[in-house]
């Protein structure tokens, strides 16, 4: 049996196929207006490569689709949910319970926020609620001050209006209370987590569902379409939250970077994701991804840990523009899939990343992601003589090198930024480069930063759908609890322990699971008196006590509780061995030019190198639906992992 991996990006969707004696790699165009169509054009294409004769013979062959998506970032960025009215306690109607008027007011329409006395008149709130209704509000949050320790006023009123538009008229009225989406005692993150679920639950139900139903629907497939959760997790269209996804595509990439990273034995990891749209900076230490413990969402603070990916606008569609300063700038405008760059002749006018790469010599036009799209360099040159080369009074191809250099300093920049938040030494880390556009900026980057070595990957352009395809079904639950590690804090933290054992059984029998193959591991984040916050394992052998949580290391006031849920799906898909080797290869040549200078590299197939084979720099190696550049000065190695090793030469 199959299982399928699919992740939607910005401008490219990803798929990987595969069973125990096969695996192909797809990618295709996002289809941003309905992420169904792509979705589904994923699939056939996979189908396609492996010689079906249509899709639905391969999904009579499938056990399972995991699918990765970004609707809910897409909504949050265009502001596109419904519109929503929010209740709080009197006095936070603009702050929200923050220091300063809340970034999320800007989810909210005009007047929709209604601060309200405690205790609640419970009847009153129904006149409130049809005022909302006049407004245009379709949806209702319920967050009040206090409530993670008594919420009888939120689930009061929550009940108080689902009586009064019960769901099976028109005029329903769908309540969140935050109680119930997130258990923190700080009121913001709170609020804050049930608006961002509440406005984006609408168009990622809808889409989910319809993918769902159609491939219920036209292709008779029953089984699960499971989606990807910023955990590392995947679980069931009805088992899963909005705020689950957040980011979940990048998220599954850094995973996957954390598998390899443990393979490698590698300490320290900077993980680069270089898509079309948007490039991705994560660290790894010791085999596991940095968590952020108070991550922005669109300008929206929170306070629940999350994996720590910071975002830069920038990717192989990025515009390339010069300032009022003659300085070439790159991004945030991105060309997308469609028209995308101008050298994908569809219409696109603005010289972009890509455009430069090409003229470069880095881009093989006529096998551009496998042959999807044949590159016109007469467009991309004059797109960057127009836009670049003439606003600097410079030629072409010295427009084209101040492009990738810029980008190459941008993400080289934002790697030392990030590796000096970490208090960490660029010369003790390894850079991990995935993504469309990963293996053209490894070396580069990796000079740039200060890195000594870097790592690319033969399915280094769908790294996050190979992330995907490591992902069993996980559900986790984080209580906080700011308690003392004695008789006391043990009683809470069992209190909450029990409630988080019994959510994890209903929602794995919702899931159609067997609750006794549900493996469960139990985690705390502690806080020092210097403010240091670690997490500690704690085995799950009965109730804890202050005892059992010395003898697990747990020091310090308790700061949440964090349940894992986790399903083992079992059967793997896994990474394409690579054969013995040891040669080096003779590969042919084009020209290229390297920061300003001419130089006449080898060229060779990814497929055509075994394990061990070096390549010496200044090289071109042209992988199906990526190209890897090792720059003069470099050489790479592919290793036992089909993957490839890049070093200095006599470093």
């Amino acid at each position: 049996m199959y299982t399928i991996d699919i992740d939607v990006g910005g401008t490219l969707t990803d798929g990987l196929f595969g069973n125990t004696e096969q695996l192909a790699s797809v990618k295709v165009d996002t289809t941003p207006h309905d992420l169904t169509a792509c979705f589904l054009d994923c699939l056939q294409a996979g189908a396609d490569q492996l010689g079906f004769d249509d899709l639905g013979a391969l999904l009579a062959e499938t056990q399972l689709i995991r699918w990765s998506t970004t609707i809910t970032t897409n909504v949050l960025a265009e502001r596109s949910g419904p519109r929503l009215g929010l209740f709080v306690s009197e006095g936070n109607e603009h702050s929200l319970y923050g220091q300063d008027s809340s970034p999320a007011l800007g989810l909210l329409g005009q007047d929709s926020v209604i601060g309200l006395k405690q205790p609640v008149d419970q009847q009153a709130v129904l006149t409130l609620v049809k005022s909302l209704l006049e407004r245009g509000v379709r949806r209702v949050c319920i967050s009040l001050a206090g409530a993670f320790s008594d919420a009888s006023d939120e689930q009061g009123m929550k009940a108080v209006i689902e009586q009064q538009y019960p769901d099976h008229f028109l005029g329903a009225v769908p309540a969140l209370a935050g109680s119930d989406i997130c258990k923190h005692p700080d009121d913001m993150t709170r609020t804050h987590y049930a608006l961002i679920n509440a406005y984006v639950h609408g168009p990622l139900a809808d889409t989910l569902f319809k993918a769902e139903d159609r491939l219920r629907d036209e292709y008779g497939w029953k089984r699960q379409l499971l989606i990807g959760h910023q955990n590392g997790g995947v679980a069931r269209v009805a088992k899963t939250r909005a705020v689950d996804t957040i980011e979940s595509g990048p998220t599954m990439g850094l995973y996957a970077s954390a598998e390899f990273a443990r393979r490698y034995g590698l300490q320290h990891v900077v993980a680069l994701d270089i898509g079309g749209t948007t490039a991705k900076v994560s660290l790894i230490s010791d085999g596991t991804p940095s968590l952020n413990r108070a991550p922005v969402v669109f300008d929206i603070p929170l306070k629940m840990p999350a994996p720590d990916v910071f975002s830069i606008a920038l990717g192989g569609g990025s515009v390339a523009s010069v300032d009022s300063n003659s300085q070439v700038q790159l991004g945030p405008k991105s060309m997308g899939a469609y028209p995308g760059p101008a050298c994908y002749d569809l219409g696109g006018t603005e010289a972009t990343l890509t455009d430069a790469a090409l003229l470069l010599g880095y881009l093989n036009p006529d096998n551009f992601l496998g042959g999807a799209h044949v590159l016109s360099a007469e467009a991309a040159r004059e797109a960057i003589q127009a836009h670049v080369a003439a606003p600097l009074g410079a030629s072409v191809e010295a427009a084209a090198t101040q492009i990738v250099n810029r980008a190459a300093d941008m993400l080289a920049e934002s790697i030392k930024s990030r590796l000096a938040q970490a208090g960490l030494a660029a010369s003790d880390c390894a850079l991990f480069a995935f993504g469309g556009n990963g293996g053209m900026f490894a070396t580069s980057v990796a000079a740039c930063a200060g890195l000594a070595s870097a790592y690319v990957f033969d399915l280094g352009a769908v790294f996050s759908v190979l992330g995907s395809s490591l992902a069993d079904i996980m559900h986790v639950y984080e209580h906080a609890l700011m308690v003392k590690a004695d008789k006391s804090g043990t009683a809470r933290l069992n209190e909450a322990l029990i409630a988080m054992r019994a959510e994890a059984m209903r929602d794995m029998e919702g899931e159609g699971l067997d609750t006794a193959q549900v493996q469960l591991t139990l985690e705390l984040d502690t806080c020092k008196p210097d403010g240091a916050v670690a997490t500690k394992p704690v085995a799950l052998n009965g109730a804890l006590d202050a005892k059992s949580l010395k003898a697990s290391g747990v020091d310090g006031q308790i700061e949440m509780a964090r349940l894992r849920a986790v399903y083992a799906i079992g059967e793997r898909v896994a990474t394409r061995p690579a054969a013995g080797g040891g040669r080096t290869a003779t590969p042919t040549s084009r020209s290229t030019i390297w920061d300003g200078s001419s130089a006449e590299a080898s060229v060779c197939p990814w497929d055509s190198l075994a394990a061990g084979d070096t390549v010496a720099g200044a090289a071109v190696i042209e992988g199906d639906n990526t190209t890897y550049l090792v720059a003069p000065g470099w050489q790479l190695q592919k290793d036992e992992f089909a993957n490839g090793h890049l070093t200095k030469k006599g470093g």
